[in-house]
């Protein structure tokens, strides 16, 4: 049992605020099976601890043998000190230090993505990037006032699909976030759909059944921000007397009916 290093311990806990994983480079992942996905990916995996007494077990012994072989230093440490590191409930003692990707600055005119403007809720973020994981979007642009998306609870909320979905930047380095979401590439625009409780259902919006589109949504208070112009409203249809749902329900909702429930097929 090798331990954890006080430099370590220390770097791991100026990795909990967003000001220290912005100064680092680095993030955190806790949990088995969000430490696994992190090893599955190509995001660099700089160490991994184990408690003592999972890496006894099969679990543990994997996840040590997968960091070898993506080539991380792994440190077999009491189970209550690697516990003592995680800011969320960890049961199971894992924890990996990583350095998050660079946002992509891809164009959205073409492909099927998320965007979230303004979501702060930590779990509210991560469930939504593994929805979009699961339904095989092309990726999840992170609008101004979103949560730090290396935030540990939306790692972890997120079920490691953080490590495999692309994080984008917003178009024209503001574009797209607030009020007026009109940006265009090129000579076409880019089709936003506006997550609002007031809009149309999705088989009365013909922007909707394109094949390519941006998914907005919003603030858990104030919702998507308001589009300009003729951009598409869209809406989960309800019962009556209730008047929306939670910004990651609907969101999942909506991503499910718009890929039809299946991952785009390789072109």
């Amino acid at each position: 049992m090798n331990g954890i290093s006080k430099s370590k311990r220390r770097l791991a806990l100026r990795l909990r605020s967003r000001r220290g994983r912005e100064r680092e480079g680095l993030a955190l992942a806790e949990g088995p099976r969000v430490v696994v996905e992190a090893l599955r990916s190509s995001v660099e995996v700089r160490w991994v601890a184990v408690g003592g007494e999972l890496a006894a077990r099969q679990e543990g012994r994997a996840i040590a043998e997968a960091a070898h072989r993506r080539g991380a230093q792994v440190l077999i440490a009491d189970g209550a000190a690697v516990r003592d590191l995680c800011s969320t409930e960890s049961p199971l003692p894992v924890l990996a230090c990583v350095r998050p990707p660079s946002r992509d600055t891809r164009p959205l005119v073409r492909g099927r993505y998320l965007m979230a403007a303004g979501v702060q809720i930590p779990g509210n973020l991560g469930t939504l990037i593994r929805s979009a994981w699961g339904f095989g979007l092309d990726g999840v642009v992170i609008g101004k006032g979103t949560v730090d998306p290396w935030n540990a609870k939306v790692v972890r909320a997120s079920a490691g699909g953080l490590f495999h979905v692309p994080l984008i930047a917003p178009p024209g380095g503001g574009a797209g976030e607030a009020g007026g979401v009109v940006a265009t590439e090129g000579a076409e625009a880019v089709n936003f759909l506006h997550a609002d409780p007031a809009g149309a259902p999705l088989d009365r919006v013909e922007a909707a059944h394109r094949r390519n589109w941006v998914l907005v949504v919003g603030n858990e208070v104030g919702g998507a921000p308001r589009p300009e112009g003729e951009a598409a409203r869209i809406s989960v249809p309800l019962a009556p007397g209730v008047d929306s749902l939670n910004v990651a329900v609907a969101g999942s909702i909506l991503m499910h009916l718009l890929t039809g429930g299946t991952p785009r097929e390789e072109e």
